[in-house]
């Protein structure tokens, strides 16, 4: 057995940490970011980075990292830090398109295009500023139901659009694809700014029930909303945590047992262009679900966690929007990488309004080239058993679940909101990344970096 500052990188070719150290050195000190008396050792303090939530990440991963590391399992099986299925059906994930422009007509015309074009299932928000509830039958007109899940967001009306939804069902008297979701997330709604008004536990209780009659999920614990107000990757599953706990303690309290609560929970987490992070970020997310889920007594079957990952909105940049394509690239394949059941590519122009069909093409093609032909999916955690995700994916673990002690603390998730406490951390970390990209530790390509200062926009409906 080689000893632990031993490095095997191809075949029996094997070389000591110290001889990386020094091909590593010489290179830094002809950069500049290595001092000549400077031992070769300190290479790794000058190559390591550090995240947002203070975690360092080394330059090379080293058996050393995992020692304390726990066993990840098998995909498929608790702690599902590995996948929460075994393996992907048909070696694809779910590709889910986002609409939400107001002309009924022209969305239903956009969404058939993208459900014969690759995409496999819908992603509707609904309300004023997008599609409103009464016009779901037109929108949804030519789609089968039954095949393609669908599911709603609707922020600031508490049960009216899932009312909606849940007449059109009833109306088309077919049984909903297995995936299909009311969407409901009325903390999510709170931290938007849209919860004055809303009941929590009678927007749950009852939309659970709704659900429940009609073989459905309920609720979608979207963390993009913590992730958009500039939470950290800890810190958006720690709020995940909370809110999922939440809502289990409130269906609980109206009498479902906890693994049918589980049942009708979906989480929705953002992906970004670091992709090593992200993958790390659903690794420990899946593993921390299952951890509260196991301390709620819910059954090992039950602790799975369903994910839907979305391409980052805020990672996105309104100039040199063509960027955006290799940015949302990355994100996607982290994310297929990190085992998200569902990804959502945002298209390009996404910050200048609504999509035009040029961007929503891009957009799901990006998930087919890399389904379809660089057959990301086909293996089950790619990047399981690599000494840095291992290591990651613990610290940003260890770190969420003492996010989530915090927000507990406080009361719970919704007391952390009205005490302001939750939204003061977020706010605190997005000041930081706003200084690094002032600083230029953070470039961003097209801003920062290589910015064209004679750029027209292309226009886009607002």
């Amino acid at each position: 057995m080689r000893s632990m500052s031993e490095l095997s990188l191809s075949g029996d070719a094997t070389f000591s940490r110290e001889a990386w150290e020094k091909s590593a050195a010489a290179v830094l000190r002809k950069s500049g970011r290595l001092k000549e008396d400077q031992p070769d050792a300190a290479v790794w303090e000058a190559l390591a980075t550090r995240t947002l939530d203070d975690i360092e990440v080394t330059p090379l991963g080293t058996p050393e990292l995992v020692a304390d590391v726990a066993d990840p399992g098998l995909p498929g099986q608790a702690p599902y830090v590995r996948g929460a299925q075994a393996r992907r059906p048909d070696g694809a994930w779910d590709v889910r398109v986002l609409h939400e422009d107001p002309d009924a007509n022209r969305t239903a015309e956009a969404l058939l295009t993208d459900l014969e074009n690759g995409a496999t299932s819908v992603w509707l928000r609904l309300g004023p500023e997008a599609i409103h509830p009464a016009a779901l039958a037109t929108v949804l007109d030519r789609v089968f139901v039954d095949l393609a899940p669908v599911v709603i967001e609707a922020r600031a009306d508490g049960l009216g659009a899932a009312d909606a939804f849940c007449r059109y069902l009833d109306e088309r008297a077919v049984t909903p694809a297995p995936g299909t979701n009311l969407g409901l997330d009325p903390v999510g709604a709170s931290l938007r700014g849209y919860g004055s008004g809303l009941h929590v536990e009678t927007v749950v209780v009852e939309g659970a029930r709704k659900a429940a009659e009609r073989g459905i999920a309920a609720f979608v614990v979207d963390a993009t909303a913590a992730h958009d107000g500039g939470a950290s990757d800890a810190q958006e599953i720690g709020y995940a945590l909370a809110v999922g706990a939440a809502y289990l303690r409130i269906l609980a309290g109206a009498g479902f047992a906890v693994d049918e609560a589980l049942a009708l929970i979906e989480f929705r987490f953002a992906a970004t262009d670091e992709q090593f992070t992200t993958i790390a970020k659903l690794r420990a997310a899946r593993r921390t679900w299952n951890r509260l889920a196991e301390l709620s007594g819910a059954a090992e079957v039950s602790r799975g966690q369903v994910q839907h990952a979305v391409t980052s909105r805020v990672m996105l940049s309104k100039y040199d929007p063509w960027v955006n394509m290799l940015r949302t690239t990355v994100a996607a394949f982290a994310a297929g990488v990190g085992g998200a059941s569902a990804v959502t590519v945002l298209p390009f122009d996404a910050p200048l309004g609504l999509p035009d069909g040029f961007s929503r093409r891009i957009a799901r093609n990006t998930s087919s080239l890399l389904i379809a032909e660089s057959h990301v999916a086909a293996v089950t955690d790619p990047a399981g058993g690599a000494y840095a995700v291992e290591r990651l994916t613990d610290d940003l673990a260890r770190a969420a679940w003492d996010e989530l002690g915090r927000i507990e603390a406080s009361g719970g998730v919704r007391e952390a909101l009205e005490d302001g406490s939750l939204t003061a951390r977020h706010r605190a970390v997005g000041r930081e990344r706003e200084a690094q990209i002032a600083r230029r530790e953070r470039p961003l390509t097209g801003l920062s970096e290589f910015p064209n200062l004679r750029e027209v926009l292309p226009e886009r409906v607002p």
